[in-house]
């Protein structure tokens, strides 16, 4: 099986301007998921980022990076012989941007060349004053990816794009004559919502198919919360019952890159995931992008911790 999940966390704003800015919230999301899963920052190998709406706008440094600094991450020079050190990177894929490091850190975790990796994901207005349209809210999330078990682990991931939706959703920064500034501007078309459901569908009975299982066999729906009621539309979609598909908590609803982890948060702190066997994650993006993993819990030995 391949990597396993040791641990989650989120975090949202509950200040001013430097409390609700992305590298905050997925530094307090790190350090909140370590502590959960009882790690220290130096036993992480690699660090990713999947968060897409950085501060300012910025491109450069990497801001994994920057949070491998922040939380103390074996960073600076190279590791002394006798050491190892962290490899830090960003991955960009809009909503599906947790899944896409997922596969990679399962593809160094799960074999056994590293032996821990850190998903951050986190997302907020880069330039409030600066900005049209932007919906999501503040929100940062992590998730500890350790050894392999036998029996318990990600098991197949599966990613598709719609290129014929791809303009429901665009989002781009632009030269603005009048204001004399750059503004980020994002569009969304109003049929986005049921497009992503009507992509997500089609996928996940395609990714099922030929691994031989049945929906009804899934215990578990861990599904993007963007767009609003998502996973509610994808569960009836599917033929299956809301309460199998979880939804973030209330004040993280709507979370863009963080918001397949806040349903994972809830699903761990309900016992649901501690409960199932088949876990499945569906999250849609702009493109309209979809990823798809299948994670086979083991159910009698309680799940992941708290």
């Amino acid at each position: 099986m391949g990597a396993r999940i040791e641990s989650v966390a989120t975090s949202r704003s509950h200040g001013g301007p430097l409390a609700r800015g992305a590298l905050h919230l997925s530094d307090v999301a790190a350090r909140k998921c370590l502590d959960r899963g009882g790690r220290r920052a130096s036993d992480i190998d690699l660090l990713v980022n999947a968060g897409l709406y950085k501060d300012r706008n910025m491109a450069e440094p990497a801001l994994a990076s920057i949070i491998q600094e922040d939380i103390g991450a074996n960073p600076g020079h190279p590791p002394r012989i006798d050491r190892h050190g962290t490899f830090s990177f960003d991955v960009i894929n809009g909503g599906c941007g947790v899944l896409s490091a997922a596969h990679l850190v399962d593809a160094f975790v799960g074999t056994g060349a590293a032996h821990l990796g850190l998903i951050v994901a986190g997302d907020a207005d880069p330039s409030p004053s600066t900005s049209r349209g932007f919906a999501f809210p503040p929100v940062g999330g992590a998730i500890l990816l350790g050894n392999p078990d036998p029996d318990e682990g990600f098991a197949r991931f599966a990613f598709r794009t719609f290129p014929q939706h791809a303009d429901l959703f665009e989002v781009r920064l632009h030269w603005e004559a009048r204001s004399r500034r750059n503004v980020l501007e994002v569009r969304e078309h109003a049929d986005f919502a049921k497009r992503c459901v009507e992509c997500a569908t089609e996928a996940t009975i395609g990714f099922l198919g030929p691994i031989g299982l049945r929906i009804g066999e899934i215990d578990l729906v861990i599904a993007s919360q963007y767009p609003p009621a998502f996973s509610a539309d994808l569960a009836r979609a599917l033929g299956i019952s809301p309460d199998r598909a979880p939804e973030a908590r209330p004040e993280l609803g709507c979370a863009h890159t963080a918001g397949p982890i806040a349903a994972l948060e809830s699903a761990i702190v309900s016992d649901r995931f501690a409960r199932a066997r088949n876990v499945l994650f569906v999250t849609v993006g702009a493109g309209v992008t979809t990823a798809i993993a299948l994670y086979r819990g083991v159910p009698e030995t309680g799940g992941v911790p708290r």
